[in-house]
């Protein structure tokens, strides 16, 4: 327990979520390009001293239950924890104690840093969460929960799916709990012109590791704004889209082509043959080979 004049950030490597042997339970890949997210241990009965964020952070009680106690600018609130429920922290969160009484579990943690927000938003200047301690938001738990899932797989979708991912995350929350960092750039789709661009240059590099980025920069915008135009454009994020085309040239090569089911797959840019049999399948209801055999 820390007497009241020790101060300790809220998340320290020493809560990280580990192993059965210690080790981190999560581990970013190394082609990872989306939000920085991590797991910590609920904290079952513990306390802790003063605590000051530098960014935004927001955080999802993955399976855990209880109270939690903060004393805020004198105040103490008493504050529950549930499953799916959210929490939002602005860059200057500060909090004189905190006191949690918990079941085992984990929380996602993901960290709005300013390389972050710069790499995937730079037109959101002055980005800041409105700190809010219960919040329940489908949306936003289903891609934070992707996010998970995507990370935990080992980012099999690429660095598209992440950073889509992170985009749409970053402009619902600007849209609906932020303050500042409105994005003032013009709503709509993507000129003809630059449609026919990114097209061209998908088609062109089809089984190259594409990211929002790459093609953000192609089309001369930031990745978030990008990523809504696309979407805006075409009805579908870069990710959707790019997997559609793939799986497309899949049917058209694998009759044709004498190459193997793992060849093909590596050559239109999946992970592995497993990963591309289980794309396949979700977009036509058939395996590769059985297609071929068609």
């Amino acid at each position: 327990m820390l007497s009241a004049n020790q101060s300790e950030p809220i998340y320290v490597p020493s809560l990280l979520y580990r192993d059965e042997e210690g080790q981190p339970a999560l581990e970013l890949p190394p082609q990872w390009r989306g939000i920085p997210l991590n797991l910590y241990r609920s904290l079952i009965s513990a306390e802790r001293g003063p605590c000051h964020l530098d960014w935004p952070v927001l955080i999802y009680c993955h399976n855990i239950t209880g109270q939690r106690w903060y004393r805020e600018n004198g105040k103490t609130v008493e504050l529950g924890a549930t499953p799916g429920q959210l929490e939002l922290l602005d860059r200057d969160y500060q909090r004189e104690w905190g006191r949690w009484e918990t079941s085992p579990g984990f929380t996602v943690v993901l960290q709005l840093t300013p390389e972050t927000l710069t790499r995937l938003a730079p037109e959101l200047t002055g980005f800041d969460l409105r700190t809010t301690h219960v919040l329940f938001d489908p949306k936003v738990e289903w891609l934070v929960r992707e996010l998970l899932d995507e990370a935990q797989r080992g980012a099999p979708e690429g660095g598209l799916y992440a950073e889509s991912l992170s985009c749409a995350l970053i402009a619902r929350l600007a849209k609906d709990y932020a303050d500042g960092g409105k994005d003032d750039a013009p709503a709509g789709g993507l000129s003809t012109r630059c449609r026919c661009r990114i097209v061209d240059f998908i088609e062109a590099n089809l089984g190259e590791e594409l990211s929002v980025t790459l093609l953000a920069q192609e089309a001369g915008l930031s990745p978030n704004h990008f990523a809504n135009c696309f979407t805006a454009s075409f009805g579908q994020s870069p990710h959707r889209y790019v997997l559609r085309r793939r799986i497309q040239e899949a049917l058209r090569l694998l009759p044709l082509s004498s190459r193997s089911i793992a060849e093909i797959a590596m050559d239109l840019g999946f992970s592995s043959q497993s990963h591309f049999t289980k794309v396949f399948r979700e977009y036509t209801g058939m395996t590769p080979s059985g297609a071929r055999r068609s």
